[in-house]
């Protein structure tokens, strides 16, 4: 399993500590961001689409994961 962190309370502005705490480690990425206009922007830095498939198998896998353990905790709608 990959390593998990929910950021929460404020999502937001956890994600952009996270990433200056860790931006010299990221190597590769994929990220898919649901908008508010309920469109999704995909966004992504890899070398290969193999990687890019690896990535998301492993997100997918953990996430079936965490909910099996009932583990996965997703913010509440407001």
């Amino acid at each position: 399993m990959s390593d998990v962190k929910r950021i929460y309370p404020e999502s937001k502005t956890g994600l952009i500590n996270w990433i200056e705490e860790n931006f010299h480690d990221i190597d590769e990425f994929i990220v898919q961001f649901q908008m508010k206009d309920n469109t999704s922007m995909f966004v992504y830095d890899v070398y290969s689409y193999r990687n890019a498939l690896g990535m998301l198998e492993m997100a997918k896998g953990t996430c079936h994961e965490l909910s099996i353990n009932d583990e996965f905790n997703p913010k509440s709608k407001t």
